[in-house]
């Protein structure tokens, strides 16, 4: 299992990175204070085989990222490196911010 250190793409701005431990005994809440990013893993999420796993998380603000014409990027982009295929969903939060003032918000997921 290799992390890919973004940092080290042309054109890609990381501003932060952590690790997280999920263990599959416990449920756990993430929060990651600054980015906007809340990660909840239910108990029981990893295969039988393992006890706990480690996630590594980068978030960028800038990279050669393709988006439909007219949109542009509202909340930081967040990679996630995870060794296994987790048997239960984890649940990602993750806020943005966006000026409705000027024009209608059409709000786009990718």
């Amino acid at each position: 299992f290799v992390v890919v250190f973004l940092g080290y793409l042309r054109g890609v701005d990381v501003i932060g990175q952590t690790s997280i431990t999920i263990r599959a005994s416990e449920e756990q809440r993430f929060e990651w204070k600054g980015y906007g990013f809340r990660l909840y893993a239910p108990r029981g999420a990893l295969p039988p085989n393992l006890s706990e796993c480690t996630l590594h998380i980068q978030a960028t603000l800038s990279g050669q990222f393709h988006f439909p014409e007219g949109s542009e990027l509202i909340s930081a982009v967040f990679w996630i490196a995870a060794p296994v295929t987790f048997v239960k969903p984890l649940m990602l939060e993750i806020q943005h911010c966006s000026s409705v003032e000027e024009s209608p918000l059409n709000l786009k997921c990718f």
